[in-house]
This record gives C-alpha cells, sequence and structure tokens, in this order.
C-alpha cells in the first residue's frame, strides 16, 4: 500500500492541499473497479511539524498529524503557499528547518517527494534540487534563481522529474502532477482513468503559452524608461536601431549598452516582445485573421509572424487563439 504524507501548514492552498489527497481517492476508485488487491490502494495522512491544526490562506482549518520520525512514506507531497511579499515569504521559509530535515530524511529513506508551485522552495531549501532539474511557477522565477543558483530550474515543463524529486508550476498545475504521481504508483491506465474522470488536461506539458514575454522589471534608468515609451509609441513602424538612438539623442552603442544592462535584451528584441504581447492580447480578444493581427502589430510577412511566434510562445497563433480567446 503506497503510503502518502501531505504537508501542511498555516497559509498553504486547500486547494492544493485537500486536491492532491481527492486525486488519490478518485484513484483508489478506479483499483478497487478493477479488483486491484487491498495493498496496491493509496494510504494518506495530512502531517506538520507540529501536529498542530494548519490554518489555510482561505481560512479552512486542516487538522494534522505530527511529524514522526521513524514513520517512513512512499511518497511526500510539498503543496503550495499563499506569497504574501517578499519578507514574509522570506521569514516563512526560514522556519521549515525541521520540515526540510524531515523531507531529506524520507527521501534518504526512499520516498518520492513531490513540490508544487511555491512549495518548490520548500524543497529546494532541503538541497536536494542542488544539480538536479526543477521547475516552480513562472512568475518567482527570479527569486527562485537568486535563492537557489545551483539547482538547474526549467521553465518550459509543467512537471519535472529527477531521482525522485518531483516539482510543478503553477498551483494548479498540482491536478497534472498528482495525475503523473499516479501515474507512476498505479500505472497509466489509472492515471488516465483519474484524469478522464476529473477533466484534467494532461496534454498540458509546456507551461510557456502562460509566461509573459515581457519581464516587469523596476528600473530607475531615465534613458531606457524613454526607449521604452518610444518604441510603445512606434512598435507598428519598421524600425532600426539608428532611428531610437537619434530620437534619443544617444550613439547606437551607448543604447545598446545600456538596454542590455538594465533590461538584459537589445532593444530590437525588446521591440520584438512588444509586438509578440499585442498579438497575443489580439488573437485572446478580437476576431481578426492571424494576417490582420500580424499587420496590425508591425508584421508584414504573415509566415515569418507565425514562426516566430510558434517559436517564442511555443504554439501557432490559431493554436494560441483556440486555448485562450475569451468569449463574449
Amino acid at each position: 500500500m503506497p503510503r502518502a504524507a501531505i504537508l501542511a501548514f498555516d497559509g498553504c492552498y486547500a486547494s492544493s492541499v485537500a486536491g492532491f489527497a481527492d486525486i488519490l481517492q478518485i484513484a483508489n476508485s478506479h483499483l478497487r473497479l478493477d479488483r486491484a488487491p487491498a495493498s496496491a490502494l493509496f494510504d494518506w495522512r495530512f502531517v506538520s511539524p507540529s501536529g498542530e491544526t494548519a490554518m489555510a490562506s482561505n481560512g479552512l482549518p486542516l487538522p494534522t498529524h505530527k511529524l514522526g520520525p521513524r514513520e517512513r512514506y512512499d511518497l511526500v507531497f510539498v503543496p503550495s503557499f499563499h506569497y504574501g511579499g517578499h519578507r514574509q515569504f522570506d521569514q516563512f521559509l526560514e522556519r521549515q528547518a525541521d520540515a526540510c530535515a524531515w523531507l531529506t530524511a524520507q527521501w534518504r529513506a526512499g520516498a518520492w517527494v513531490a513540490a508544487n508551485c511555491t512549495g518548490t522552495f520548500i524543497l529546494a531549501q532541503t538541497g536536494l534540487l542542488d544539480g538536479r532539474t526543477a521547475t516552480t511557477t513562472w512568475w518567482m522565477e527570479r527569486q527562485f534563481r537568486a535563492k537557489f543558483p545551483r539547482v538547474d530550474l526549467q521553465l518550459r515543463p509543467v512537471v519535472t522529474e529527477m531521482d525522485r524529486l518531483i516539482c510543478a508550476g503553477a498551483s494548479a498545475s498540482y491536478l497534472i502532477q498528482t495525475v503523473y504521481i499516479v501515474e507512476r504508483f498505479a500505472g497509466p491506465a489509472i492515471a488516465s482513468q483519474c484524469a478522464k474522470a476529473m477533466l484534467i488536461d494532461v496534454s498540458q506539458t509546456s507551461q510557456i503559452p502562460y509566461l509573459p514575454l515581457l519581464a516587469q522589471k523596476n528600473h530607475s534608468d531615465a534613458l531606457i524608461h524613454r526607449a521604452q515609451r518610444w518604441l510603445q509609441g512606434n512598435m507598428t513602424k519598421d524600425l532600426r536601431i539608428t532611428e531610437l538612438a537619434g530620437a534619443l539623442a544617444v550613439s547606437d552603442r551607448t543604447l545598446i549598452r545600456r538596454f542590455r544592462s538594465v533590461l538584459d535584451q537589445t532593444p530590437l528584441a525588446y521591440l520584438q516582445d512588444l509586438r509578440l504581447e499585442a498579438a497575443r492580447a489580439l488573437l485572446e480578444t478580437s476576431s481578426h485573421s492571424v494576417e490582420e493581427v500580424a499587420s496590425q502589430v508591425g508584421y508584414n510577412d504573415a509566415s515569418s509572424f507565425s514562426r516566430l511566434f510558434r517559436q517564442r510562445v511555443g504554439m501557432s497563433p490559431g493554436s494560441y487563439r483556440s486555448r485562450f480567446q475569451r468569449q463574449p
């Protein structure tokens, strides 16, 4: 019987904690229908370092069992938790020493350890992800890389697995992650039945279509602020670096150097991202053809636009529209 421990703590997302158990319960239902032996069924409990009731971020109380140093589990799940700001987040992580030590001991004893969204920070804090591939929620990429530079962070996949360590992206990806885990323990047939029963789209394997192309980078460089505003206002024109530099009364070399230093990309790369973000918005909100969208954001060749869109966004403009267009 695969024994699972679901870690709970103040501020965790109730959906992540309970949803993981719900999918294991659905898996057990299908295992029983297939007349699997009792030893194949999942067994789980909610645990915490204190053993006290944890208060989820939405106010839901979650009774827990105290972490037992001698208890061994086949699977441990670290859920996502609410991000309340940089300082609060760091203080929370500093209080997780006992949980980290316990997770490390469980993994060394043979358990699989899975972490979702912000929960990946707790797993990374154990040091187990050092030198290993992992993912996390896309909007905390910079914080993750700064805190854990030895982790091979990959934002393209929704779920990563390496050496019995399974990470997943933003919070709702626990659905796909748990189906993935069910497959590891109960086989692909049971996992597929769970996904179908719960309408979980396991074909969603990449985070790229959800990632913003223009990272929000706060800075105080007046020249680059002026350059950004100029590019935003002239996005649809056929632009050259010399034209932008002339408008700002600086040399091409100075402009490129300052742009790289502040935004970590060239002005033309920034312009490209501006256009593609505008294209994404049009595909989500309008009925314009791909050719019309390409023209409105500054591309005369729809084929070139489509190739670039697929390269940067991870799917064709048509596929993007099918998935993300907002219905009136």
